[in-house]
């Protein structure tokens, strides 16, 4: 079913040149030539590594042309659904990338705060949460430790400089912290962190904004600067991303609207086609 071919001595040159020369593999009907893998091989390898690298390439190739010319006998009684489905395949591709190179002049991509604003209050009902979001510290710090209650008085502090100073312990002391108090995250991505058996979330975060517990090897601390409940609306600094994916996708929509419209017309008026719906 396949035939390989390696050319010894000088003529392993053929390998590297644009010349068709012999068919280094036969398979399906088909053939592979050495200027239809040109590159695919480094120059300047090893006798013995350049000939390992085209047995693969030449292998994977018959393996493929196998696998299709199986493909092909199997469906041969199916072969005018295949014809379409490629043909449908090809006009989608083309339609793609013709609708792709016309929206690159064209589409504008800058999106202003004052846009994002605007279409987050139109749409705020669109913005609840599923769950609760949470700007949280964690800190993970050995038990039984002999300064755990000092540490506990500094990560629970307001004041910049005793986060600061807890920071730079762990640090020394490699205990381990996450921070989400950067921006709102979820809380139930926050948990994964320590062990929370609790299952209501929203009790929990309108009662709490401190929480330890202990195992055998370390005490876990939580503390949560801000939240939001299931069901309040998603602030707009997090769903700015996802508003400016919006916003431009509707432009973009609207641009092949106008190019849809335009060819319909043009075509219209060039009498490029014709509908014979009778009435």
């Amino acid at each position: 079913m396949a035939v390989l071919a390696v050319a010894t001595g000088c003529n392993k040159l053929k390998l590297y040149t644009v010349d068709k020369g012999e068919a280094l593999a036969t398979a399906g009907g088909h053939e592979l030539y050495a200027n239809d893998i040109a590159g695919l091989i480094e120059p300047g390898l090893p006798e013995k590594d350049s000939l390992a690298a085209l047995q693969s390439i030449v292998d994977t190739w018959v393996r493929k042309e196998i696998k299709t010319a199986a493909a092909e006998a199997a469906l041969s009684g199916h072969g005018d659904d295949i014809e379409e489905m490629v043909a449908q395949y090809r006009g989608a591709l083309l339609t793609y990338r013709y609708e792709q190179e016309w929206l690159a002049d064209r589409l504008d991509t800058a999106v202003t705060t004052t846009q994002i604003r605007e279409y987050y209050d139109a749409n705020r009902d669109g913005f609840r949460l599923a769950g609760p979001i949470v700007k949280a510290r964690i800190a993970r710090i050995p038990a039984g430790l002999r300064q755990s209650r000092k540490l506990e008085e500094m990560f629970r502090s307001d004041r910049e400089e005793d986060r600061s100073d807890f920071l730079n312990i762990c640090q020394k002391n490699q205990y381990r912290t996450d921070d989400f108090s950067a921006e709102w995250t979820d809380f139930s991505t926050v948990i994964r962190q320590i062990p929370f058996p609790q299952s209501n979330f929203d009790d929990f975060l309108r009662t709490r904004k401190y929480y330890e517990v202990e195992d055998d090897q370390y005490k876990y601390m939580m503390a949560i600067d801000s939240y939001r409940p299931t069901g309040d609306y998603s602030p707009m600094e997090r769903e700015t991303g996802n508003i400016r994916k919006i916003i431009l996708n509707k432009r973009r929509q609207a641009l092949l609207g106008q190019l849809e419209d335009s060819l319909y017309t043009s075509a219209r008026d060039n009498r490029s086609f014709e509908i014979k719906i009778k009435r």
